[in-house]
């Protein structure tokens, strides 16, 4: 597992860019011995399937396998080869603790079932997952559960978090644009201003969650970028503000995207300037089956102890592998990093992922499949 791990590192590809991380990943699926490998389902997805010894009810294991666009600064022998991008969310090894349980699987076959392994492309964009889905992943090869692993810096090394609550928010983008036909900065009368328009959504914008959000609710709206103009005294003709909302439910979901609309629409009446907005759902929330979070549980507990078990805030990050758990029943959990609070952060150029780990992961998800069909033959 360190070796594939190391290798898939040292060779990155951004997401729907994966096509020799799935040539590759195909191949080492062949060499474990999975009973079938399909693959290029969603773009560059692959499914392997592992029969039990009798028939049963289907679990999903899932990993990730797409990489970022930053230029890593580890000074790592097995660093990435590829200018610009590296694996910075540790999805190198989350595809090796996958590889490492269908090995284990295919070595001590469970005694009924099918084990439907997962290997999703372009997680990072919010779309591998739908794509699958949309290509027939469900249909073609029905599951009764499915369950996935994320490491997470920060946490003691191969301590597990196990969330019975939403714990990853969905995440939403949105693009805002007020236009006017510009002007001169010494003559402001004679034309309208979207660089005003855009500080009074920023400011705005900060509102909807203090006084449009229940207080016992989550969410954020944030704003990434503000572009407009290049002169000092030139009023420009557009302003283009990025951002995100993010949540756990879907009304207040729902409550943000028309608070956005609403308030991007009045400011451009207040200012005069026109407004274009572009508002693109992406992933919905991760929520955990409550059986299948228990389940995990029990996994951890007899294979390592209850004091391998430990708690965590949840995170205003997004996975889509919401979008598997909105379809299928399941639970997706975390395995700490290691290093204490000085650990290189997800998505930062000095990250790695902690190879101590990738046993003990891959005996989990090994162990939840196993416990999965020997609970619901």
């Amino acid at each position: 597992m360190i070796a594939f791990r190391r290798e898939l590192h040292r060779y990155p590809e951004l997401s729907c860019e994966e096509e020799q991380t799935a040539r590759r990943v195909a191949t080492m699926l062949y060499e474990v011995g999975v009973d079938e490998v399909h693959e290029s389902i969603g773009g560059h997805g692959i499914v392997a399937l592992i029969h039990g010894q009798q028939p049963g009810p289907a679990v999903g294991l899932r990993a990730d396998m797409d990489a970022l666009p930053l230029q890593e600064a580890t000074g790592l022998a097995h660093g990435s080869t590829h200018a610009n991008v590296m694996h910075a969310c540790g999805h190198d090894g989350h595809t090796a603790m996958l590889m490492g349980a269908a090995l284990d699987l295919v070595k001590a076959r469970p005694a009924r079932g099918r084990v439907i392994l997962i290997f999703q492309p372009a997680e990072e964009l919010g779309t591998g997952a739908p794509a699958m889905i949309e290509d027939g992943l469900l249909e073609r090869f029905p599951m009764d559960a499915v369950f996935g692993l994320h490491n997470w810096p920060g946490v003691e090394a191969g301590a597990f978090i196990i969330h019975e609550v939403p714990h990853m928010a969905s995440s939403d983008d949105f693009v805002v644009c007020f236009h006017s036909e510009g002007g001169h900065g010494a003559m402001p009368h004679l034309t309208t201003d979207p660089i005003v328009a855009a500080g009074l959504f920023v400011t705005a914008a900060q509102q909807i969650v203090s006084r449009n959000v229940d207080p016992e609710d989550i969410a954020v709206v944030s704003l990434g970028s503000l572009q407009s103009g290049h002169a000092s005294n030139i009023i420009p003709a557009s302003a283009r503000l990025k951002g995100t909302a993010r949540c756990f439910k879907p009304d207040v979901r729902q409550r943000l995207e028309r608070r956005i609309h609403e308030i991007a629409e009045g400011i451009a009446r207040a200012s005069g300037c026109e407004v274009t907005l572009n508002y693109v759902p992406s992933t919905p929330a991760v929520v955990n089956d409550t059986a299948c979070a228990r389940l995990c549980r029990e996994v951890v507990e007899a294979h390592w102890g209850s004091d391998w078990l430990v708690s965590h805030p949840i995170s205003m990050g997004a996975d889509d592998m919401g979008f598997l758990l909105e379809a299928v029943p399941g639970a997706y959990g975390w395995i700490g990093n290691g290093n204490g609070n000085a650990a290189p952060a997800l998505h930062q150029p000095d990250y790695d992922f902690n190879d101590d780990i990738l046993e003990k992961g891959s005996d989990f998800l090994a162990g939840v499949a196993r416990r999965f069909l020997d609970n619901n033959h």
